[in-house]
């Protein structure tokens, strides 16, 4: 996998293999300048970066198995052993190299003891012996991860198989100041590993780019800025694919390369949504990754890239986009970047007024459910003091006609008690007996002479109500008259009324 190193923004330095042997050159090319070999009998295995100093340091592993650490020290190329495995027993493979005040490398290694596949960290001066220290378990020698460093702060992504036997995708930070990991977080997971992903930081915000496989490859998005953001699906295809994914000038583009041909997807929205992707205008079947580090830019964020060499380094899309002339291989095209500046002034104010815009709709949104919520509130009250009230109406109007019934009886006690005697001896009771006998046998057998009959029965109950009177009570006495009274009444009806009535 080339690298190239950005020294002192003058010169790209590309580091690359041929063979066995390791070589540099650099580009722009002057005066028929010719690469040179720094590393023989290498293994394909190796990564490059520069110190605080632009110094060059390779750290490869040999044909022998041996880790050899190259760096450059007063314009010559000296070397340091890390480390020897003549019988291969550790397997190491998948080199990272990062540099800032000291040394950190990275490798997958087979760990003989409890059979599994490790990522190892070794941090180290020039003439300091440490240990290295074997991180976790990946799934295999081969898993992909990535990792960079920023603000004092090493970034590292990576996937393991849990307990559980799914695929996790997590993030790991090292402190360079404190010297600490600080706790890992989950990213995503999936049932089938993931392919490949990338990361690149965007105002110190982590945006992360990877595939997951199923029926069909997908490729996602996804961000952190509080917390992380829901998966945004960018493309999906049955071709193995690898994305990379880089910012520049504020636009976030994911390349891949899928049929041997390279393509981009890009967003203008901060990774919001994303573009259908199309094909790139730079080319090339031989197309592969390439490691960019050295360059000081803040409107370029991101340091894995497709590329090809074509009289020099062609990086995917930034070569075509390069407004600054990161690659020193074209002079700076000002106006173009002039455009780009007043769109992105323009679009960035915008957005700020937008944004002012939806914070007073959102907080007119906020007032307004506030609202609907204490109206809500209020309306459930209202609903259950109704269903109370409704209640209360239900057993008041029992009572009322319980207390209605109890007035009338009173009443009618009342008047009575004014008119009869509490007590009747039994000769009077016998002949209101009688009375009574005869009055039901006059109803048996029509009399012709009802109308001579109805004033005499009046008669006879005024002369009940004189002589019972201090000697019944009103009850008794009330229900002998009524009964009197409906027994011959109902045999002529209008005459009852009238006679009722006087």
């Amino acid at each position: 996998m080339p690298y190239l190193l950005s020294k002192n923004n003058a010169s790209n330095l590309l580091i690359d293999k041929t063979g066995e042997s390791i070589y540099y050159r650099r580009y722009p090319i002057k005066y028929n300048q010719r690469a040179v070999v720094i590393a023989k009998s290498t293994n394909n295995e190796y990564s490059a970066s520069l110190d605080d100093f632009n110094n060059i340091h390779v750290i490869y592993k040999n044909s022998t198995n041996s880790l050899i650490h190259l760096y450059e020290k007063n314009n010559k190329f000296e070397f340091t052993n890390l480390m020897d495995d003549f019988d291969n027993t550790y397997q190491i493979s998948n080199i990272r190299y990062l540099y800032h005040q000291k040394n950190y490398l990275f490798y997958c290694a087979y760990n003989p003891f409890e059979k599994t596949s490790d990522l190892i960290f070794h941090a180290f001066k020039q003439n300091e012996k440490t240990e290295p220290q074997s991180l976790f378990s990946v799934p295999s020698l081969s898993s992909p991860y990535e990792c960079f460093i920023s603000n004092n702060i090493i970034y590292l992504l990576c996937q393991i198989l849990n307990d559980k036997g799914s695929y996790e995708l997590n993030l790991y930070k090292y402190n360079i100041l404190s010297t600490n990991w600080e706790e890992f977080e989950t990213i995503t997971d999936s049932i089938s590993p993931f392919m490949d992903y990338s990361l690149c930081l965007c105002d110190d915000k982590v945006c992360v780019t990877y595939v997951e496989r199923g029926s069909t490859n997908t490729i996602y998005f996804i961000k952190k800025d509080d917390k992380w953001s829901d998966p945004i699906k960018v493309y999906s295809t049955t071709e193995t694919i690898s994305p990379i994914i880089f910012i520049y000038n504020n636009i976030v583009w994911i390349n891949f390369k899928e049929a041997n041909k390279l393509m981009y997807s890009l967003s203008c929205n901060n990774g919001t949504t994303f573009t259908e992707p199309k094909l790139c205008s730079a080319q090339n079947p031989e197309a592969r990754h390439f490691y960019f580090y050295g360059y000081n830019n803040n409107s370029l964020s991101g340091n894995k890239f497709f590329g090809y060499i074509y009289k020099y380094p062609i990086l995917a899309v930034l070569s075509q986009v390069d407004t600054d002339n990161i690659l020193l291989s074209s002079q700076t095209n000002l106006e173009i970047k002039s455009i780009i500046g007043n769109f992105t002034s323009n679009e960035m104010y915008n957005i700020a007024a937008l944004k002012n815009e939806l914070d007073e709709q959102k907080e007119v949104q906020q007032n307004i459910t506030k609202q609907y919520d204490n109206l809500a509130k209020m309306a459930k009250e209202l609903q259950t003091q109704a269903k109370m009230w409704k209640s209360k109406t239900s057993q008041a109007e029992q009572e009322i006609k319980k207390l209605k019934k109890k007035l009338r009886k009173a009443y009618i006690a009342s008047e009575n008690k004014q008119t009869k005697t509490p007590q009747i001896d039994d000769a009077k009771k016998e002949q209101v007996k009688e009375e009574h006998v005869k009055e039901k046998h006059a109803k048996v057998i029509p009399d012709q002479n009802i109308d001579i009959k109805i004033p005499e029965l009046i008669k006879q109950i005024k002369e009940i109500e004189n002589k019972t009177k201090n000697s019944a009570k009103n009850i008794i006495a009330e229900d002998k008259i009524e009964i009197l009274i409906n027994e011959n009444v109902d045999k002529k009806s209008n005459t009852d009324s009238n006679i009722l009535n006087e």
